[in-house]
């Protein structure tokens, strides 16, 4: 699809939109050949600086759960329960942009990232000339994802309402795109579902995952399956502090 220009009106009127709902932060991400520019909302009553000191005594305590290597932290959990996942920005979707970036030709490659949050990781597959289409349950996420790939020159990109837990998709549609998605046991089955029915005989699906111990189990499910599987590892740091996280994103190829 031919791509038009975003106005500065438009993308203002999109900005201001989103002010009048919530207090905006907004991030640069390393996306190979172009730096992507996302925003987020911010949430909850504490500033920015004692969120990610949340957060990283969430990791300490919980650190028996997750792995780290080679002094690399692991992933962050949430801050606070009453944050919505859609609205961090997860070092996965991070890994995911700047793994396709820097190690994936995606010119051309029909692809969609289900659960997609602010857009992150699929835009950065945009950028190196994927046709995306961005999916989430939560109205709020694609609305931020709409404005994150306007305010990237992604015009043609309109992010759709999809409950994986009850829509679905005819047919192939693909590659697919799933950016931090098993931190729950219970979404396991979306993803081998969508793996069966969407994706394309002869394309490949990125996963990205921190090293969550529950995700254990969905990988060893995986290797039982004639699915080919490849995986990279992709370090990203942390916004906020100078941690740095290990992501293994997972290419999981149907041969037929």
């Amino acid at each position: 699809m031919r791509r038009r220009k975003v106005s500065a009106n438009e993308l203002r009127e999109a900005r201001e939109a989103l002010e009048s709902r919530y207090v905006l932060r907004d991030y640069t991400v390393d996306a190979g050949p172009k730096m992507l520019r996302i925003t987020g909302p911010v949430l909850g009553k504490e500033n920015v600086a004692n969120a990610a000191k949340r957060a990283s005594s969430s990791r300490n305590a919980s650190a028996e759960s997750l792995h780290g290597r080679d002094g690399l932290a692991p992933s962050p959990e949430s801050a606070s329960a009453q944050v919505p996942l859609w609205s961090e920005l997860w070092p996965c979707s991070r890994a995911m942009s700047a793994y396709f970036g820097h190690c994936v030709r995606m010119r051309s490659v029909d692809t969609t990232e289900f659960n997609c949050g602010l857009g992150t990781a699929a835009l950065g597959a945009a950028a190196k000339g994927a046709r995306v289409r961005l999916m989430d349950a939560n109205p709020d996420a694609v609305r931020f994802a709409r404005y994150n790939a306007l305010q990237n020159g992604f015009s043609h990109i309109t992010p759709k309402l999809f409950d994986w837990k009850t829509d679905r998709i005819d047919g192939f549609v693909g590659s697919l795109i799933f950016a931090d998605v098993l931190h729950s046991a219970e979404n396991f089955e979306h993803v081998f579902r969508m793996l069966n029915d969407n994706l394309s005989p002869g394309r490949t699906a990125f996963l990205a995952e921190p090293g969550r111990a529950v995700a254990a189990t969905f990988l060893e499910e995986l290797r039982d399956t004639d699915y080919r599987i490849r995986l990279d590892m992709e370090r990203v740091e942390d916004p906020d502090t100078e941690t740095y996280y290990l992501v293994s994103v997972l290419r999981i190829k149907k041969e037929r």
